[in-house]
């Protein structure tokens, strides 16, 4: 008999004899059932995804709650070894960089007051996962046993929620209540499954896991309507669990409810060539089965989107269920689903006011370290200045990126004039995967290698550049269509195709040869759309801000300007005024000016003096704040004007300020 020492060994074995051949699927020579129906799924989002955390989630259905021996109904593997089965599930969660793990049929004792116990799935757990990770459970009874572990096995069987964060608040609702007619005792047993949802400090997004219990169609589907409606009420949903059926094996196909309101992982491929819709479940027969059949049970959806999706069918156990048989070749009879949702891989935003570190907003604690000559600006409110020689890595953690899957990387950049260099790379072990850089003279370059190797063969777009100014830079790599594309400035600048394609898994380096300034650095496993690339350069342009303290030179007397829609006109003793304003930018180190505009309200036909953006209505400029004025030309004794000015850096401009009125060079006239 193998000895569970010799499992590793076991499960390469298992690898290299699994085949996926068009619909079906042969595992150590059995044939595999044809995979579940595709139905109407929903789309990927484009929305607000890109602001919120990535989710690195798995849920497992550990099979901890079935006894039986080798041969006979509810066999489980290695029921008998909890540790065995917890060390397999910290080894995904570290190989995986995983923040979220949803359990269903674990065994457990440990309580949110306290960690107590032993021989069960979760002590064992935490144990490996460390103190950064917190967690809540729910119960679910087994039909006629109640809801205590059996054969050794101490605690109570139901769902576990762990979160790599601070959990804040948890609730567990169940899916059929009481006086519901479908909820009904199982020979002495509530039977009825549950919602248990968690908010964590920090995210944005809500994890919950659910293992429905019934698989008949009536009760399936009015289970399913309470699960769709339940979850609706969530914000930022990412949830996970063993449905207990396969979708599309019933005609009421009661989960196309969900399917159609979220994206379910695996309904798509994230690389030329990935598999979707895998299986979940190896059903090993009620007794003495002479094959072993494959169904897809498990599911994870997420309001945000995917940008991966796995079964990890090498942890299963497909072998069949006979009395003295070989030991099993996985840990349960489903396999683990992992995903990642869409979301913000890295975020350094440089808002710090000194120090050489740098913190990471996306929730992956990726905090960068600063080295070399680079130094802190206030350009851009915080920023960092790059004097060619300096760089910021993370020290630690991992990327959830790799070239050869779909990358976006935004950021903003000024590249000093005359200048020459890399903002950006992500390196393999001989040659770098990407590289962001700036050309002298005057070139933008995105460019990824196509094989691991000196001197390997690049694609790459090109752009123009101006040494000296900021601009938005987003270069976006689609895997799946092949697609280099370069935006600068919320444009689409150039595309490339790249389909041979080399891993650099590596850890991104910031500077490297970078002369200038970089702010702003975001970083996402997917492709962005054109509308979230817009909407994301929107949100972190830095603009004026509407002018404030608006007057005349002269001032327009007791009355003062009257700057009110309706306000009342005061005198100014000019037919030549200067009109002032105070301009503030976000930047401090911008230059800011004013665009002023005047016009006769007496004689509402008469020529415009000054229009907005047109001859004589700029100001002089002034860096970050200050007082700006225009000379208005001569103009018409008595008559009644208005005005109004807004400010501007000669690419964003705020709002007009409040519209203010005066009469030219003659007595008060009143309103």
């Amino acid at each position: 008999m193998r000895t569970l020492a010799r499992w590793a060994a076991t499960l390469v074995a298992l690898s290299a004899t699994t085949v996926v051949i068009g619909t079906v699927t042969v595992v150590r020579g059995h044939l595999m059932a044809e995979p579940p129906r595709q139905v109407a799924v929903a789309a990927e989002p484009d929305g607000d995804a890109y602001r919120r955390e990535s989710i690195r989630v798995m849920t497992w259905n550990i099979c901890g709650e079935a006894g039986s021996s080798r041969g006979r109904p509810g066999y489980c593997a290695w029921r008998g070894r909890p540790a065995a089965k917890a060390a397999a599930i910290a080894t995904v969660a570290r190989q995986r960089d995983l923040n979220v793990i949803m359990l269903q049929e674990a065994c457990y004792t440990a309580t949110e007051s306290g960690r107590t116990g032993s021989n069960n799935h979760l002590e064992p757990l935490l144990a490996l996962l460390g103190p950064e990770w917190t967690f809540r459970t729910a119960e679910v009874p087994r039909a006629g046993s109640g809801s205590r572990c059996r054969g050794g096995l101490n605690g109570t069987i139901g769902n576990v929620l762990a979160v790599r964060g601070k959990i804040t608040s948890a609730t567990t609702t169940p899916l059929l209540v009481a006086n519901d007619p479908l909820y009904y005792p199982d020979q002495g047993t509530d039977r009825t499954s549950s919602l248990l949802c968690v908010r964590v400090d920090g995210w944005r997004s809500t994890p919950c896991v659910t293992h429905l219990l019934h698989n008949q169609d009536a009760e399936y589907a009015r289970e399913t309507a309470s699960l769709t409606a339940k979850v609706a009420a969530v914000d930022g949903v990412v949830l996970g669990g063993d449905f207990n059926t396969q979708l599309g094996n019933s005609p009421n196909s009661a989960l196309k409810a969900l399917f159609a309101r979220y994206p379910e992982c695996d309904q798509r491929a994230y690389l030329p060539g990935d598999a979707v819709n895998e299986p979940t479940h190896f059903d090993p027969g009620v007794t003495e089965s002479p094959t072993v059949t494959p169904t897809k049970l498990d599911y994870i959806f997420a309001a945000a989107g995917f940008t991966g999706c796995d079964s990890l069918v090498e942890l299963a156990d497909p072998t069949v269920n006979t009395s003295g048989a070989e030991d099993p070749l996985g840990f349960s009879d489903h396999a683990p689903v992992v995903a990642t949702t869409r979301g913000s891989a890295l975020t350094w935003r440089f808002d710090e006011d000194g120090g050489r570190t740098v913190a990471d907003t996306s929730g992956n604690g990726l905090t960068g370290t600063i080295s070399g000559d680079v130094t802190r600006s206030n350009a851009r409110g915080h920023s960092l200045q790059f004097g060619g020689a300096g760089t910021v890595t993370a020290a630690d953690g991992i990327i959830p990126m790799d070239t050869r899957r779909s990358i976006t990387v935004s950021m903003w950049a000024r590249p000093a004039a005359g200048s020459s260099g890399t903002a950006l790379s992500q390196s393999g072990n001989a040659a770098a995967g990407l590289v962001l850089a700036h050309d002298a003279p005057g070139q933008w370059r995105f460019a990824m290698a196509t094989g691991d190797l000196p001197g390997a063969k690049v694609d790459q777009v090109t752009a123009p550049a101006k040494a000296g100014e900021w601009a938005h830079l987003v270069a976006r790599y689609d895997a799946v269509g092949g697609q280099m594309s370069l935006f600068v400035n919320g444009a689409l600048a150039g595309t490339a195709a790249h389909t041979t394609r080399m891993s650099a898994n590596g850890l991104p380096v910031l500077g490297t040869t970078w002369v200038g300034g970089i702010d702003d650095l975001r970083l996402f496993g997917y492709p962005l759309s054109d509308g979230e690339i817009a909407e994301l350069r929107a949100e972190q342009t830095m603009r004026p801000a509407i002018p404030t303290r608006t007057d005349t030179v002269p001032d327009a007397g007791p009355r003062g300007p009257g700057c009110d829609q309706n306000g009342e006109y005061g005198t100014v003793a000019s037919l030549t005024p200067q009109l002032t304003a105070t301009v503030t930018h976000d930047d401090p180190t911008a230059r800011v000016y004013a665009e002023f505009s005047i016009w006769d309200n007496t004689d509402k036909s008469a020529p415009q003096p000054i229009s907005l953006g047109g001859p004589g209505s700029a100001s002089g400029a002034v860096t970050g704040s200050g007082t700006v004025s225009v000379r208005v030309p001569t103009l018409i004794k008595g008559h009644r004007y208005g005005w109004y000015v807004r400010g501007t850096d000669g690419t964003s401009t705020s709002p007009t300020a409040t519209r203010c009125h005066f009469v030219a060079g003659a007595p008060d006239l009143g309103n």
